[in-house]
């Protein structure tokens, strides 16, 4: 689905125009020292991002960000996880990170315990937190549908992360995801899902 070479493939791909809120590194912040420890997670801010500070709504290059998960996930040591897995762990912690945000709250009043309706409000809201990728949903079916992602820097098993802990957190069903990927960067891929 996704690998390192996938993810440095999607770095050297984004440009300094590709961007999104400080939420994402804050939420990637706080995944890191779960992984590492509060020390070991500052050591890999530093490396990646300097004494620059970071403001929730501000916008940072998504290079950044995958550089800072990536070095995060080469520094874990929790062995059973395989790469793939510890990505994911950090689309997980944008989602909690964002439904726990007044906007997050918002959205998860709208859209209600209902599956389609959160799916279908997913690309308005990646508009809205980044400058790249286009994402489309479709339902197929009464307890299915696909996101289709063309041009999504963050990769598959961030992806794949992110609708699994929405559909859990906001609709609280625990879904079935299984992601086609369509380039070798992994920026094209579809998002099966199932509940």
């Amino acid at each position: 689905m996704d690998s390192r070479e996938a993810l440095n493939l999607r770095i050297r791909a984004a440009t300094e125009k590709d961007q999104l809120l400080g939420i994402f590194f804050d939420s990637s912040q706080e995944n890191l020292e779960r992984m590492l420890g509060p020390a070991a997670a500052m050591a890999v801010r530093a490396e990646i991002l300097g004494s620059r500070s970071v403001v929730s709504f501000f916008r940072y290059p998504v290079a950044d960000l995958l550089k800072l998960a990536d070095l995060g996930v080469q520094r874990s040591k929790t062995g059973g996880s395989n790469y793939d897995g510890s990505i994911a762990e950090f689309g997980r912690a944008a989602v909690n990170y964002f439904f726990d945000s007044q906007a997050g709250k918002m959205m998860s009043f709208l859209s209600g315990d209902e599956p389609h309706r959160l799916m279908a409000s997913s690309p308005s809201a990646y508009k809205a937190v980044t400058t790249f990728g286009e994402r489309t949903y479709e339902r197929m079916g009464p307890r299915s549908g696909r996101l289709l992602c063309q041009g999504e820097l963050l990769g598959p098993a961030w992806m794949q992360g992110v609708v699994e802990q929405a559909l859990l957190k906001a609709a609280k069903v625990t879904a079935r995801v299984r992601v086609e990927v369509k380039n070798a960067s992994g920026t094209d891929f579809t998002v099966h899902v199932e509940w």
